[in-house]
């Protein structure tokens, strides 16, 4: 499994594809979300411009190539941290954190 941050950086992005550019990175994200690519999704709540994806288990090859297909990726106007790990233990009640206030 990978977790992923992502940042924006707002100064790169053109203010007049602002929020088209946003548009096609949510269709990004929904399209990987419903095809079982990203398991969690979250923007940060205390960093602005910036949230964080756990996906499946992948080749790295794989993920490095849907994370190619994000539109802030070919012109680097996001940074994609990218962590492997293995999980060990997992709440039984995990989907409902989804859906919890904070």
């Amino acid at each position: 499994m990978f977790l992923i941050n992502i940042t924006l950086n707002p100064a790169k992005i053109p203010a007049d594809r602002a929020d088209e550019l946003l548009a096609q990175h949510r269709a990004w994200f929904d399209q990987h979300f419903e095809s079982g690519d990203f398991l969690l999704l979250a923007p940060y709540l205390n960093r602005q411009n910036a949230g964080v994806i756990i996906s499946k288990t992948m080749p790295r090859a794989e993920l490095d190539a849907l994370l190619a297909e994000d539109v802030y990726y070919p012109q680097a106007l996001a940074e994609y941290e990218v962590r492997e790990f293995k999980a060990v233990m997992a709440a039984d009640n995990i989907h409902d954190l989804a859906n919890a206030e904070a």
